[in-house]
């Protein structure tokens, strides 16, 4: 079990930025997130009272989500991926 200790924190193996993994194939090497893959703009407003405002929107249309409030901004930003992805998944079944 040690050698799995030490193989985790190597310097062989450095930590890598969190995202869906290593982009090798184009001229950005960033990981590819969900922020990158979708063309929604969205939002995040704290409140005074502690609550967050979040609510997407589809750029150069009007086609924009309600408002939502939500009780953290974890629960916000994970409306807003389930969103993105929603939308995402309708896009490509247009596009078929």
């Amino acid at each position: 079990m040690s050698n799995l200790k030490e193989a985790a924190v190597s310097p062989l193996f450095p930590d890598q930025p969190v995202g869906y993994g290593k982009n090798y194939r184009s001229a950005n090497q960033d990981p590819i997130t969900w922020e990158n893959i979708s063309e929604l703009e969205y939002f995040v407003t704290a409140l005074p009272d502690g609550s967050f405002l979040a609510g997407v929107s589809l750029p150069g249309s009007d086609q924009a989500s309600s408002t939502y409030k939500f009780n953290e901004e974890e629960d916000a930003m994970m409306w807003i991926r389930q969103a993105s992805e929603s939308f995402r998944i309708k896009q490509a079944n247009q596009e078929q």
